[in-house]
Protein backbone atom coordinates (compact mmCIF):
# COMPACT_ATOMS: atom_id res chain seq x y z
CA UNK A 1 0.00 0.00 0.00
CA UNK A 2 1.54 3.58 -1.06
CA UNK A 3 2.38 5.87 1.60
CA UNK A 4 0.02 8.52 0.54
CA UNK A 5 -3.15 5.66 1.17
CA UNK A 6 -1.82 4.83 4.39
CA UNK A 7 -1.88 8.39 5.60
CA UNK A 8 -5.77 8.47 4.36
CA UNK A 9 -6.38 5.21 5.76
CA UNK A 10 -5.10 6.02 8.64
CA UNK A 11 -7.22 9.60 8.95
CA UNK A 12 -10.32 7.16 7.47
CA UNK A 13 -10.27 4.55 10.31
CA UNK A 14 -9.89 7.00 13.38
CA UNK A 15 -12.82 9.03 11.85
CA UNK A 16 -14.82 6.00 11.51
CA UNK A 17 -13.93 4.71 14.96
CA UNK A 18 -14.46 8.38 16.52
CA UNK A 19 -18.21 8.29 14.93
CA UNK A 20 -18.87 5.18 16.52
CA UNK A 21 -17.51 6.37 19.72
CA UNK A 22 -20.37 9.13 19.65
CA UNK A 23 -23.23 7.40 17.94
CA UNK A 24 -23.20 4.27 19.53
CA UNK A 25 -21.31 4.71 22.83
CA UNK A 26 -19.02 2.06 22.32
CA UNK A 27 -15.75 2.63 24.22
CA UNK A 28 -12.34 3.47 22.71
CA UNK A 29 -11.10 0.04 23.89
CA UNK A 30 -14.28 -1.68 21.72
CA UNK A 31 -13.24 0.85 19.06
CA UNK A 32 -9.67 -0.59 18.76
CA UNK A 33 -10.79 -4.12 19.00
CA UNK A 34 -12.69 -3.64 16.04
CA UNK A 35 -9.44 -1.71 14.50
CA UNK A 36 -6.86 -4.91 15.05
CA UNK A 37 -9.41 -7.52 14.20
CA UNK A 38 -9.21 -5.59 10.70
CA UNK A 39 -6.30 -5.78 7.94
CA UNK A 40 -5.28 -2.29 7.58
CA UNK A 41 -1.75 -2.54 8.46
CA UNK A 42 -0.96 1.11 10.76
CA UNK A 43 -3.31 0.15 13.25
CA UNK A 44 -0.73 1.65 15.74
CA UNK A 45 -0.78 4.88 14.00
CA UNK A 46 -4.35 5.02 14.28
CA UNK A 47 -4.37 4.14 18.02
CA UNK A 48 -1.97 6.59 18.54
CA UNK A 49 -4.36 9.79 16.87
CA UNK A 50 -7.50 8.70 18.51
CA UNK A 51 -4.83 8.68 21.92
CA UNK A 52 -3.99 12.50 21.12
CA UNK A 53 -7.60 13.67 19.92
CA UNK A 54 -8.91 12.84 23.61
CA UNK A 55 -6.19 14.00 25.69
CA UNK A 56 -6.36 17.12 23.90
CA UNK A 57 -10.53 17.30 23.33
CA UNK A 58 -10.81 20.59 24.90
CA UNK A 59 -8.21 22.18 23.09
CA UNK A 60 -9.83 20.72 19.62
CA UNK A 61 -13.53 21.38 20.28
CA UNK A 62 -12.14 25.23 21.58
CA UNK A 63 -10.59 25.71 18.02
CA UNK A 64 -13.53 24.70 15.47
CA UNK A 65 -15.59 27.28 18.34
CA UNK A 66 -13.11 29.82 17.53
CA UNK A 67 -12.49 29.41 13.52
CA UNK A 68 -15.98 27.86 12.26
CA UNK A 69 -18.28 30.87 12.28
CA UNK A 70 -20.36 29.95 9.62
CA UNK A 71 -23.07 28.14 11.83
CA UNK A 72 -22.88 24.63 13.23
CA UNK A 73 -20.34 22.13 11.49
CA UNK A 74 -21.59 18.83 10.72
CA UNK A 75 -20.18 15.72 12.67
CA UNK A 76 -18.77 14.12 9.77
CA UNK A 77 -16.15 17.29 9.06
CA UNK A 78 -15.84 18.43 13.24
CA UNK A 79 -14.35 15.01 13.71
CA UNK A 80 -12.43 15.15 10.56
CA UNK A 81 -11.33 18.74 11.50
CA UNK A 82 -10.33 17.89 15.14
CA UNK A 83 -8.05 14.45 13.89
CA UNK A 84 -6.43 16.71 11.26
CA UNK A 85 -5.67 18.99 14.00
CA UNK A 86 -4.32 16.60 16.25
CA UNK A 87 -2.20 15.58 13.12
CA UNK A 88 -1.15 18.83 13.14
CA UNK A 89 -0.47 20.07 16.24
CA UNK A 90 0.72 17.04 18.16
CA UNK A 91 2.12 14.22 15.74
CA UNK A 92 5.89 15.50 14.89
CA UNK A 93 6.01 12.36 12.02
CA UNK A 94 3.63 14.08 9.49
CA UNK A 95 4.46 17.48 8.47
CA UNK A 96 1.50 20.08 8.74
CA UNK A 97 1.08 21.13 5.23
CA UNK A 98 0.79 17.41 4.27
CA UNK A 99 -1.71 16.53 7.53
CA UNK A 100 -3.74 19.62 5.81
CA UNK A 101 -3.54 18.31 2.13
CA UNK A 102 -4.66 14.46 3.56
CA UNK A 103 -7.41 15.57 5.50
CA UNK A 104 -8.51 17.74 2.38
CA UNK A 105 -8.40 14.73 0.07
CA UNK A 106 -10.59 13.02 2.44
CA UNK A 107 -12.83 15.69 2.75
CA UNK A 108 -13.37 15.81 -0.91
CA UNK A 109 -14.59 12.17 -1.27
CA UNK A 110 -16.69 12.28 1.71
CA UNK A 111 -18.10 15.60 1.02
CA UNK A 112 -17.36 16.82 -2.10
CA UNK A 113 -15.29 20.05 -3.10
CA UNK A 114 -17.15 22.35 -1.01
CA UNK A 115 -15.83 19.83 1.84
CA UNK A 116 -12.51 20.14 0.59
CA UNK A 117 -12.39 24.08 0.91
CA UNK A 118 -13.64 24.43 4.33
CA UNK A 119 -11.23 21.67 5.65
CA UNK A 120 -8.44 23.63 4.05
CA UNK A 121 -9.55 26.99 4.68
CA UNK A 122 -10.18 25.99 8.87
CA UNK A 123 -7.08 24.11 9.19
CA UNK A 124 -5.10 26.63 7.68
CA UNK A 125 -6.62 29.34 9.77
CA UNK A 126 -5.35 27.03 12.72
CA UNK A 127 -1.89 27.29 11.81
CA UNK A 128 -1.56 31.05 11.50
CA UNK A 129 -3.30 31.14 14.64
CA UNK A 130 -0.82 33.60 16.91
CA UNK A 131 -2.09 33.22 19.80
CA UNK A 132 -1.00 29.04 20.27
CA UNK A 133 1.82 28.27 21.68
CA UNK A 134 2.36 25.07 19.51
CA UNK A 135 5.66 23.63 22.38
CA UNK A 136 3.21 23.92 25.02
CA UNK A 137 -0.39 22.63 24.69
CA UNK A 138 -1.42 21.02 27.74
CA UNK A 139 -3.56 17.95 27.70
CA UNK A 140 -6.43 18.68 29.29
CA UNK A 141 -9.60 17.00 30.96
CA UNK A 142 -12.88 17.75 31.92
CA UNK A 143 -13.34 20.26 34.95
CA UNK A 144 -15.68 18.13 36.75
CA UNK A 145 -12.89 15.59 37.16
CA UNK A 146 -10.36 17.99 37.98
CA UNK A 147 -12.64 19.59 40.73
CA UNK A 148 -13.55 16.08 42.33
CA UNK A 149 -9.73 15.04 42.32
CA UNK A 150 -8.76 18.46 44.23
CA UNK A 151 -11.57 18.50 46.75
CA UNK A 152 -10.84 14.70 47.53
CA UNK A 153 -7.26 14.80 47.29
CA UNK A 154 -5.66 18.27 47.54
CA UNK A 155 -4.49 20.19 44.61
CA UNK A 156 -1.06 18.67 44.58
CA UNK A 157 -2.21 14.97 44.24
CA UNK A 158 -4.59 16.59 41.62
CA UNK A 159 -2.22 17.66 39.48
CA UNK A 160 0.11 14.61 39.82
CA UNK A 161 -2.98 12.72 38.45
CA UNK A 162 -3.69 15.35 35.66
CA UNK A 163 -0.11 14.79 34.71
CA UNK A 164 -0.02 10.97 34.10
CA UNK A 165 -3.27 11.41 31.66
CA UNK A 166 -0.87 13.56 29.30
CA UNK A 167 2.11 10.33 29.45
CA UNK A 168 2.11 7.30 27.57
CA UNK A 169 1.51 4.10 29.74
CA UNK A 170 4.37 2.04 30.10
CA UNK A 171 4.66 -1.91 28.58
CA UNK A 172 4.23 -3.79 31.45
CA UNK A 173 3.66 -7.61 31.57
CA UNK A 174 3.92 -9.96 34.43
CA UNK A 175 6.18 -13.46 33.89
CA UNK A 176 4.68 -16.42 35.46
CA UNK A 177 6.49 -18.42 37.82
CA UNK A 178 9.43 -20.35 36.00
CA UNK A 179 9.29 -18.12 33.10
CA UNK A 180 13.26 -17.24 32.11
CA UNK A 181 13.52 -13.05 31.73
CA UNK A 182 16.40 -13.86 29.76
CA UNK A 183 13.44 -14.66 26.87
CA UNK A 184 12.66 -11.27 26.96
CA UNK A 185 15.71 -9.40 26.29
CA UNK A 186 15.11 -7.59 22.88
CA UNK A 187 12.78 -5.94 24.52
CA UNK A 188 14.89 -4.52 27.29
CA UNK A 189 12.84 -5.89 30.44
CA UNK A 190 13.20 -3.68 33.81
CA UNK A 191 12.04 -5.48 36.68
CA UNK A 192 9.00 -3.48 38.49
CA UNK A 193 10.30 -1.73 41.76
CA UNK A 194 7.18 -1.65 43.69
CA UNK A 195 5.74 0.77 45.77
CA UNK A 196 3.18 -1.24 47.10
CA UNK A 197 3.09 -4.92 48.06
CA UNK A 198 2.79 -7.51 44.75
CA UNK A 199 3.07 -10.22 46.66
CA UNK A 200 5.31 -12.66 44.78
CA UNK A 201 4.24 -11.52 41.14
CA UNK A 202 7.15 -10.49 38.79
CA UNK A 203 6.61 -7.53 36.49
CA UNK A 204 8.51 -6.19 34.07
CA UNK A 205 8.62 -3.09 32.28
CA UNK A 206 9.52 -3.40 28.62
CA UNK A 207 11.19 -0.68 26.88
CA UNK A 208 10.53 -2.22 22.91
CA UNK A 209 7.66 -4.55 21.48
CA UNK A 210 10.16 -5.86 19.28
CA UNK A 211 9.20 -9.76 19.09
CA UNK A 212 7.14 -9.22 22.09
CA UNK A 213 4.00 -11.02 20.28
CA UNK A 214 5.72 -13.45 18.32
CA UNK A 215 7.74 -14.41 21.32
CA UNK A 216 7.50 -18.23 22.96
CA UNK A 217 6.46 -16.67 26.56
CA UNK A 218 3.64 -15.31 25.48
CA UNK A 219 2.75 -18.04 23.24
CA UNK A 220 2.66 -20.49 25.95
CA UNK A 221 0.98 -18.42 28.85
CA UNK A 222 4.64 -17.72 30.24
CA UNK A 223 4.19 -14.13 30.04
CA UNK A 224 0.85 -11.65 30.70
CA UNK A 225 0.65 -8.03 29.36
CA UNK A 226 -0.43 -7.03 32.35
CA UNK A 227 -0.33 -3.68 34.80
CA UNK A 228 1.07 -4.27 38.21
CA UNK A 229 -1.34 -2.19 39.17
CA UNK A 230 -3.59 -5.52 39.36
CA UNK A 231 -1.78 -7.06 41.69
CA UNK A 232 -2.49 -5.09 44.66
CA UNK A 233 -5.94 -6.36 45.79
CA UNK A 234 -3.96 -10.01 45.98
CA UNK A 235 -1.55 -8.95 47.65
CA UNK A 236 -3.65 -7.23 51.20
CA UNK A 237 -4.38 -11.25 51.46
CA UNK A 238 -2.70 -12.86 54.21
CA UNK A 239 -2.77 -15.76 52.48
CA UNK A 240 -3.64 -17.95 49.25
CA UNK A 241 -7.44 -18.19 49.10
CA UNK A 242 -8.57 -22.17 49.33
CA UNK A 243 -11.85 -24.17 48.68
CA UNK A 244 -14.25 -22.96 46.19
CA UNK A 245 -12.92 -19.80 44.38
CA UNK A 246 -14.98 -17.40 42.47
CA UNK A 247 -13.93 -14.83 40.28
CA UNK A 248 -16.64 -12.85 39.15
CA UNK A 249 -16.33 -10.44 36.49
CA UNK A 250 -13.13 -12.92 35.04
CA UNK A 251 -12.68 -11.67 31.31
CA UNK A 252 -10.45 -11.41 29.90
CA UNK A 253 -8.09 -13.92 32.25
CA UNK A 254 -5.70 -11.83 33.64
CA UNK A 255 -6.78 -12.07 37.56
CA UNK A 256 -7.66 -15.49 37.38
CA UNK A 257 -4.69 -16.57 36.19
CA UNK A 258 -2.95 -14.96 39.24
CA UNK A 259 -5.64 -16.65 41.48
CA UNK A 260 -4.47 -19.99 40.13
CA UNK A 261 -1.08 -19.23 41.35
CA UNK A 262 -1.83 -17.99 44.94
CA UNK A 263 -4.58 -20.73 45.37
CA UNK A 264 -4.06 -23.55 47.72
CA UNK A 265 -3.84 -27.21 46.96
CA UNK A 266 -6.86 -28.62 45.81
CA UNK A 267 -8.67 -25.44 45.52
CA UNK A 268 -11.47 -25.47 42.76
CA UNK A 269 -11.67 -21.85 40.55
CA UNK A 270 -14.93 -20.59 38.86
CA UNK A 271 -14.52 -17.61 35.83
CA UNK A 272 -17.86 -15.98 35.31
CA UNK A 273 -18.79 -13.20 32.89
CA UNK A 274 -21.55 -11.29 31.69
CA UNK A 275 -20.44 -11.43 28.15
CA UNK A 276 -20.27 -14.67 26.20
CA UNK A 277 -17.48 -13.30 23.17
CA UNK A 278 -15.43 -12.05 26.41
CA UNK A 279 -15.94 -15.61 28.00
CA UNK A 280 -14.37 -17.54 24.63
CA UNK A 281 -11.47 -14.70 25.00
CA UNK A 282 -11.18 -15.89 29.20
CA UNK A 283 -11.49 -19.87 27.89
CA UNK A 284 -8.30 -18.76 25.46
CA UNK A 285 -6.01 -16.80 27.79
CA UNK A 286 -7.25 -20.19 30.67
CA UNK A 287 -6.21 -22.58 28.23
CA UNK A 288 -2.54 -21.03 27.20
CA UNK A 289 -1.64 -20.38 30.65
CA UNK A 290 -2.68 -23.99 31.48
CA UNK A 291 -5.45 -22.93 34.14
CA UNK A 292 -7.79 -25.04 34.64
CA UNK A 293 -11.10 -23.54 35.82
CA UNK A 294 -15.37 -23.47 35.43
CA UNK A 295 -15.86 -20.62 33.22
CA UNK A 296 -19.60 -19.63 33.22
CA UNK A 297 -21.36 -16.74 31.43
CA UNK A 298 -23.37 -15.25 33.65
CA UNK A 299 -24.41 -11.65 34.44
CA UNK A 300 -22.57 -10.93 38.42
CA UNK A 301 -26.18 -9.23 39.57
CA UNK A 302 -27.40 -13.39 38.78
CA UNK A 303 -25.21 -16.04 38.92
CA UNK A 304 -26.25 -19.46 38.71
CA UNK A 305 -25.18 -20.73 42.11
CA UNK A 306 -26.94 -22.10 45.59
CA UNK A 307 -26.16 -19.58 48.14
CA UNK A 308 -22.84 -20.18 50.31
CA UNK A 309 -21.22 -21.78 47.52
CA UNK A 310 -17.55 -20.24 47.82
CA UNK A 311 -15.18 -19.39 50.46
CA UNK A 312 -13.67 -16.26 48.31
CA UNK A 313 -14.97 -14.73 45.82
CA UNK A 314 -13.18 -12.03 43.49
CA UNK A 315 -15.48 -8.83 42.28
CA UNK A 316 -13.38 -6.56 40.53
CA UNK A 317 -16.06 -4.94 39.25
CA UNK A 318 -17.22 -2.61 36.22
CA UNK A 319 -16.10 1.06 37.21
CA UNK A 320 -15.63 4.04 35.76
CA UNK A 321 -12.17 3.45 35.09
CA UNK A 322 -10.79 6.78 35.50
CA UNK A 323 -7.37 5.65 37.83
CA UNK A 324 -6.44 4.13 34.02
CA UNK A 325 -7.56 7.41 31.87
CA UNK A 326 -3.86 7.25 30.61
CA UNK A 327 -4.30 4.14 29.10
CA UNK A 328 -8.01 4.96 28.20
CA UNK A 329 -8.21 9.25 27.66
CA UNK A 330 -11.98 8.74 26.56
CA UNK A 331 -13.19 7.92 29.68
CA UNK A 332 -12.65 11.56 31.20
CA UNK A 333 -15.22 12.35 28.52
CA UNK A 334 -17.74 10.38 29.02
CA UNK A 335 -17.74 10.56 33.14
CA UNK A 336 -20.55 12.19 34.70
CA UNK A 337 -22.48 12.53 38.12
CA UNK A 338 -25.50 10.53 36.26
CA UNK A 339 -23.15 7.81 35.00
CA UNK A 340 -21.24 7.49 38.50
CA UNK A 341 -24.90 7.10 40.37
CA UNK A 342 -25.65 4.47 37.58
CA UNK A 343 -22.09 2.33 38.21
CA UNK A 344 -22.73 2.94 42.23
CA UNK A 345 -26.32 0.97 41.89
CA UNK A 346 -24.85 -1.73 39.19
CA UNK A 347 -21.63 -2.18 41.58
CA UNK A 348 -23.65 -2.39 45.10
CA UNK A 349 -26.11 -5.31 43.21
CA UNK A 350 -22.81 -7.21 42.23
CA UNK A 351 -21.75 -7.40 45.71
CA UNK A 352 -24.90 -7.98 47.12
CA UNK A 353 -24.84 -11.11 44.79
CA UNK A 354 -21.60 -11.77 46.13
CA UNK A 355 -22.04 -11.69 49.80
CA UNK A 356 -24.99 -14.47 49.14
CA UNK A 357 -22.94 -16.40 47.80
CA UNK A 358 -19.71 -16.56 50.32
CA UNK A 359 -19.99 -19.48 52.86
CA UNK A 360 -19.74 -18.15 56.77
CA UNK A 361 -16.00 -17.13 57.55
CA UNK A 362 -15.54 -16.78 53.70
CA UNK A 363 -13.69 -13.77 52.35
CA UNK A 364 -14.44 -10.80 49.79
CA UNK A 365 -11.93 -9.20 47.66
CA UNK A 366 -13.77 -6.07 45.90
CA UNK A 367 -11.49 -4.16 43.63
CA UNK A 368 -11.93 -1.02 40.81
CA UNK A 369 -9.45 1.01 38.47
CA UNK A 370 -11.58 4.07 40.10
CA UNK A 371 -10.27 6.61 42.24
CA UNK A 372 -13.96 7.42 43.18
CA UNK A 373 -15.06 7.62 46.56
CA UNK A 374 -18.53 6.49 45.41
CA UNK A 375 -17.46 3.45 43.81
CA UNK A 376 -14.75 2.54 46.25
CA UNK A 377 -14.43 3.29 50.08
CA UNK A 378 -18.35 4.81 49.84
CA UNK A 379 -19.28 1.26 48.38
CA UNK A 380 -17.34 -0.82 50.78
CA UNK A 381 -18.91 1.59 54.15
CA UNK A 382 -22.21 1.04 52.65
CA UNK A 383 -22.29 -2.66 51.88
CA UNK A 384 -21.12 -2.94 55.92
CA UNK A 385 -23.87 -0.61 57.04
CA UNK A 386 -26.39 -3.58 55.55
CA UNK A 387 -24.22 -6.69 56.20
CA UNK A 388 -23.48 -6.70 60.51
CA UNK A 389 -21.49 -9.79 60.11
CA UNK A 390 -19.11 -8.42 57.38
CA UNK A 391 -16.14 -7.11 58.35
CA UNK A 392 -13.35 -4.41 56.56
CA UNK A 393 -10.10 -6.30 57.28
CA UNK A 394 -7.98 -3.72 55.26
CA UNK A 395 -8.21 -1.43 52.11
CA UNK A 396 -6.26 0.17 49.73
CA UNK A 397 -6.28 3.16 47.36
CA UNK A 398 -2.95 2.87 44.86
CA UNK A 399 -2.92 6.40 42.76
CA UNK A 400 -1.45 6.28 39.43
CA UNK A 401 1.96 6.95 38.81
CA UNK A 402 4.34 6.55 35.67
CA UNK A 403 5.21 2.62 36.43
CA UNK A 404 1.67 1.78 37.30
CA UNK A 405 -1.89 2.38 37.47
CA UNK A 406 -4.72 3.66 39.76
CA UNK A 407 -6.80 1.07 41.61
CA UNK A 408 -8.85 0.32 44.57
CA UNK A 409 -9.31 -2.74 46.80
CA UNK A 410 -10.70 -3.71 50.33
CA UNK A 411 -10.98 -7.63 51.78
CA UNK A 412 -13.61 -7.74 53.52
CA UNK A 413 -14.72 -11.15 55.92
CA UNK A 414 -17.83 -12.62 56.90
CA UNK A 415 -18.22 -14.13 60.08
CA UNK A 416 -18.06 -17.48 60.96
CA UNK A 417 -21.22 -19.12 61.61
Amino acid sequence: MKTSRISEGILEHALSALTAWENDGVSLDDCLDDLRAGDFPAKAAVASLLFEYFRHKYFLDSLLIKHARKGKVNQQMRLLVSLAAAQVFFQTGLPWQSAVNIAVDTAKKLRGPGGGAFVNAILRSYVRDDSIDRAHIPADCPPLLQERWTAAYGPERAAAILGQFASNPPISVRLRPGADVSLLADCGPEPFDPDFDTGDFRFFTLNSTAGLFDNPLLQDGSLYVQDPATSMGLGLLESGPSGAILDLCAAPGGKTIMLSELAAPGAKITAADRSRKRVSTLNINLRRAGVKAKTVAADARELPFPPQSFDFILADVPCSNTGVIRRRPDVPWRFSKKRLAELAVLQHAILKSAVSLLHPGGTLLYSTCSLEFEENLGRVQLLLSEYPDLSLVREQTLFPTNTHDGAFSAVLKLKPA
